[in-house]
């Protein structure tokens, strides 16, 4: 019962009782004590009980009521935390929070070490958790989202897959985010740097990433030469391969720089393409067995036999067999004595 309302019923109870007291006995009642003579009408005795005891019943009321109140804030705030632990957890940024009820306490403190995932959608929750779930859902959804509108950039951590799935989206986006990440390298995390590198190297030319030769590494590099072709070289030069391979040599294998001679062999006449590997060979010893597959797919047998000479006996055993080959059988070519594959386990 409300207060004012158990006030108001009291009173009237009081004066109906005291009317109907005063109407059967209207007479006075003395009551002497220590010296003090109280004379008052016998309903007013009778409802002077009946007020005391409406007194001592709002106090009762009032103190059930402030503790039931301070009981429900304490509810409200805990409630307000798991609210905030719920959301963190969403977005995959677990926080520590500490709840104060035992019996909250036993479950809800789980949520400061988990992420949670939501299948399906979710009608009856708060402002917060909404905000969140529709965050989520963009990110899901392939959208980018500027989470510092959000107020969130500075929040979540870099490896959080909320903003990793976020920086793909931008990266698929927005055309110009490539080339951001690709200049501040340090300021992304490394998965969306080798995400862009690599989406980088499927859509420019070697003109293009020249500038970011330095930041470049093999699998990139492979993508961009996997894409010349005859009627595209995509403006790749002399020039710009040597800068390449100078930035990647300790990277780069064998059998790349055997994948390189099969488009050099297309780009450059066999002049210019052995002048340049009889460099690259010199410079760089993974480079030696692209240089004898170009002198025997030249047919330079005399040249390779040469070659052969200025190394061990070891070195480059089928390549000496073929080379014993050739000079016995001129129609034996590389393929027949070995697999293109496997050239530089020779």
């Amino acid at each position: 019962m409300r207060l004012g309302l158990y006030v108001l019923a009291s009173i009237i109870l009081m004066l109906i009782v005291g009317a109907v007291v005063y109407s059967i006995e209207p007479t006075n009642y003395s009551y002497s004590y220590l010296g003090f003579t109280m004379d008052l009408p016998v309903a007013v005795w009778i409802t002077i009980p009946m007020f005391l005891l409406m007194l001592a019943s709002i106090v009762h009321m009032m103190f059930y009521s402030t503790k039931n109140f301070f009981k429900f804030k304490k509810w409200e705030k805990e409630a307000s935390k798991l609210n905030d632990a719920l959301y963190w957890s969403l977005l995959h940024e677990p926080k520590t929070h500490k709840f104060n009820l035992p019996k909250l306490k036993e479950s809800a403190s789980l949520l400061s070490v988990a992420s949670v995932t939501v299948n399906g959608t979710v009608d009856t929750v708060s402002e917060k958790l909404r905000d969140a779930l529709s965050l989520l859902s963009e990110i899901d959804r392939g959208e980018y989202v500027d989470l510092k509108s959000k107020k969130l950039a500075h929040i979540l951590s870099a490896d959080n897959p909320v903003v990793q799935k976020n920086m793909i989206n931008r990266l698929n986006k927005v055309d110009t985010f490539t080339e951001e990440v690709l200049q501040n390298k340090d300021s992304y995390d490394e998965n969306i740097f080798n995400l862009a590198l690599i989406k980088f190297a499927n859509e420019a030319d070697f003109v293009k990433a020249r500038k970011y030769v330095n930041v470049m590494n093999r699998e990139s590099f492979l993508i961009l030469l996997k894409r010349v072709t005859r009627e595209d070289n995509l403006g790749i030069t002399k020039d710009i391969l040597d800068e390449f391979i100078v930035a990647l040599e300790n990277e780069l294998k064998c059998a790349d720089y055997l994948f390189i001679t099969t488009l050099t062999m297309k780009q450059l006449s066999p002049d210019e393409n052995l002048s340049l590997w009889r460099e690259y060979e010199t410079k760089y010893p993974k480079a030696q067995i692209a240089y004898l597959y170009l002198l025997f797919e030249y047919e330079m047998i005399d040249k390779a036999g040469e070659y052969l000479d200025e190394h061990e006996e070891e070195d480059f055993k089928r390549f000496r067999a073929l080379y014993d080959l050739k000079k016995e059988h001129k129609k034996y070519k590389i393929t027949d004595l070995m697999n293109v594959r496997h050239i530089c386990d020779a």
